[in-house]
Protein backbone atom coordinates (compact mmCIF):
# COMPACT_ATOMS: atom_id res chain seq x y z
CA UNK A 1 0.00 0.00 0.00
CA UNK A 2 1.43 3.22 -1.24
CA UNK A 3 1.41 6.07 1.30
CA UNK A 4 -0.34 9.36 0.43
CA UNK A 5 0.21 12.58 1.75
CA UNK A 6 -2.18 15.74 1.81
CA UNK A 7 0.25 17.68 3.50
CA UNK A 8 3.06 20.91 1.55
CA UNK A 9 2.52 21.38 -2.54
CA UNK A 10 2.90 17.81 -3.38
CA UNK A 11 0.11 17.05 -1.23
CA UNK A 12 -2.12 19.54 -2.52
CA UNK A 13 -1.42 18.08 -6.13
CA UNK A 14 -2.71 14.93 -4.95
CA UNK A 15 -5.93 16.07 -3.46
CA UNK A 16 -6.46 17.97 -6.40
CA UNK A 17 -5.71 15.32 -8.72
CA UNK A 18 -7.89 13.00 -6.63
CA UNK A 19 -10.86 15.35 -6.62
CA UNK A 20 -10.29 15.91 -10.51
CA UNK A 21 -10.77 12.18 -10.92
CA UNK A 22 -13.68 11.18 -9.00
CA UNK A 23 -15.11 14.49 -9.75
CA UNK A 24 -18.35 13.06 -11.09
CA UNK A 25 -18.38 10.28 -7.86
CA UNK A 26 -18.42 13.55 -5.73
CA UNK A 27 -21.53 14.86 -7.43
CA UNK A 28 -23.38 11.38 -7.50
CA UNK A 29 -22.29 11.51 -3.15
CA UNK A 30 -23.52 14.85 -2.67
CA UNK A 31 -26.90 13.61 -4.66
CA UNK A 32 -27.35 11.09 -2.81
CA UNK A 33 -26.58 12.36 0.56
CA UNK A 34 -28.98 15.53 0.12
CA UNK A 35 -31.54 13.21 -0.85
CA UNK A 36 -30.70 10.91 2.26
CA UNK A 37 -31.27 14.18 4.26
CA UNK A 38 -34.31 14.94 2.93
CA UNK A 39 -35.76 11.52 3.57
CA UNK A 40 -34.30 11.61 7.40
CA UNK A 41 -36.12 15.18 7.71
CA UNK A 42 -39.16 14.01 6.24
CA UNK A 43 -39.39 10.55 8.15
CA UNK A 44 -38.62 12.54 11.19
CA UNK A 45 -41.95 14.78 10.34
CA UNK A 46 -43.90 12.02 9.48
CA UNK A 47 -43.28 10.15 12.43
CA UNK A 48 -43.60 13.33 14.96
CA UNK A 49 -46.35 14.44 13.64
CA UNK A 50 -48.65 11.38 12.11
CA UNK A 51 -47.69 8.71 14.62
CA UNK A 52 -47.81 10.23 17.36
CA UNK A 53 -44.10 10.57 18.84
CA UNK A 54 -44.45 14.09 19.95
CA UNK A 55 -43.24 13.47 23.60
CA UNK A 56 -39.81 14.04 24.40
CA UNK A 57 -39.10 10.62 24.20
CA UNK A 58 -41.38 9.78 21.81
CA UNK A 59 -39.36 12.68 19.50
CA UNK A 60 -36.00 10.68 20.64
CA UNK A 61 -37.03 7.44 18.92
CA UNK A 62 -38.57 9.18 15.78
CA UNK A 63 -34.90 10.82 15.55
CA UNK A 64 -32.84 7.15 15.96
CA UNK A 65 -35.51 5.87 13.62
CA UNK A 66 -35.27 8.24 10.64
CA UNK A 67 -31.38 8.41 11.13
CA UNK A 68 -30.85 4.95 10.77
CA UNK A 69 -33.77 4.72 8.08
CA UNK A 70 -32.09 6.94 6.40
CA UNK A 71 -28.58 5.48 6.51
CA UNK A 72 -29.86 2.12 5.24
CA UNK A 73 -31.14 3.99 2.25
CA UNK A 74 -28.34 6.07 1.65
CA UNK A 75 -25.93 2.73 1.50
CA UNK A 76 -28.13 1.13 -0.93
CA UNK A 77 -28.27 4.68 -3.03
CA UNK A 78 -24.99 5.04 -2.54
CA UNK A 79 -24.22 1.22 -3.84
CA UNK A 80 -26.45 1.85 -6.77
CA UNK A 81 -25.84 5.41 -8.14
CA UNK A 82 -22.93 6.68 -6.83
CA UNK A 83 -20.82 3.67 -6.07
CA UNK A 84 -22.24 1.94 -9.29
CA UNK A 85 -19.09 0.86 -11.19
CA UNK A 86 -17.56 -1.02 -7.81
CA UNK A 87 -18.11 -4.68 -7.51
CA UNK A 88 -21.56 -5.55 -5.80
CA UNK A 89 -21.17 -7.23 -2.99
CA UNK A 90 -24.07 -10.20 -1.75
CA UNK A 91 -24.31 -12.16 1.43
CA UNK A 92 -22.33 -11.96 4.39
CA UNK A 93 -19.71 -9.49 2.41
CA UNK A 94 -22.70 -6.97 1.97
CA UNK A 95 -23.30 -6.77 6.02
CA UNK A 96 -19.51 -6.46 6.07
CA UNK A 97 -19.89 -3.66 3.84
CA UNK A 98 -22.76 -2.39 5.17
CA UNK A 99 -20.91 -2.08 8.75
CA UNK A 100 -17.90 -0.73 7.35
CA UNK A 101 -20.35 1.82 6.13
CA UNK A 102 -22.47 2.31 9.50
CA UNK A 103 -18.42 2.56 11.29
CA UNK A 104 -17.33 5.63 8.62
CA UNK A 105 -20.78 7.68 9.69
CA UNK A 106 -20.52 7.10 13.70
CA UNK A 107 -16.86 8.12 13.37
CA UNK A 108 -17.54 11.08 11.54
CA UNK A 109 -20.90 11.95 14.08
CA UNK A 110 -18.26 11.59 17.29
CA UNK A 111 -15.53 14.25 15.09
CA UNK A 112 -18.57 16.46 14.72
CA UNK A 113 -19.65 16.37 18.50
CA UNK A 114 -15.78 16.76 19.42
CA UNK A 115 -15.15 19.34 16.98
CA UNK A 116 -18.69 21.47 17.61
CA UNK A 117 -17.15 22.55 21.07
CA UNK A 118 -14.41 23.37 20.22
CA UNK A 119 -15.30 25.97 17.32
CA UNK A 120 -17.50 27.02 20.40
CA UNK A 121 -14.58 28.17 22.12
CA UNK A 122 -13.79 30.50 19.08
CA UNK A 123 -17.27 32.21 19.29
CA UNK A 124 -18.20 30.68 15.65
CA UNK A 125 -21.84 30.76 15.08
CA UNK A 126 -23.40 27.68 16.09
CA UNK A 127 -25.81 26.94 12.76
CA UNK A 128 -21.71 28.08 10.75
CA UNK A 129 -20.49 25.07 13.24
CA UNK A 130 -22.75 22.94 12.07
CA UNK A 131 -21.85 23.32 8.70
CA UNK A 132 -18.36 23.06 8.84
CA UNK A 133 -18.47 19.84 10.97
CA UNK A 134 -20.56 18.74 8.11
CA UNK A 135 -18.25 19.51 4.97
CA UNK A 136 -15.64 18.03 6.92
CA UNK A 137 -17.50 14.63 7.99
CA UNK A 138 -18.91 14.24 4.26
CA UNK A 139 -15.73 14.90 2.81
CA UNK A 140 -13.68 12.29 5.20
CA UNK A 141 -16.92 10.20 4.70
CA UNK A 142 -16.08 10.39 0.81
CA UNK A 143 -12.66 9.36 1.20
CA UNK A 144 -13.66 6.16 3.46
CA UNK A 145 -16.48 5.22 1.35
CA UNK A 146 -14.37 5.56 -2.16
CA UNK A 147 -11.47 3.56 -0.93
CA UNK A 148 -12.84 1.39 2.19
CA UNK A 149 -16.40 0.26 1.87
CA UNK A 150 -17.29 0.18 -2.20
CA UNK A 151 -13.54 -0.90 -3.01
CA UNK A 152 -12.56 -1.58 -6.38
CA UNK A 153 -12.74 -5.75 -7.48
CA UNK A 154 -9.08 -6.77 -5.82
Amino acid sequence: MRRITIFGPAGIKTVISYISRRKWTIVKFLIVGGSAVALNLLLLYLMVRYLGLSTRLGENVANATSMELSIIYNFFMSRAITWADRPKESGRRLLIQMLKFHLAIGMTILFRLALFPILQLFGVFYIINAVIGIAIAAAINFVIYDTLVFKKGE
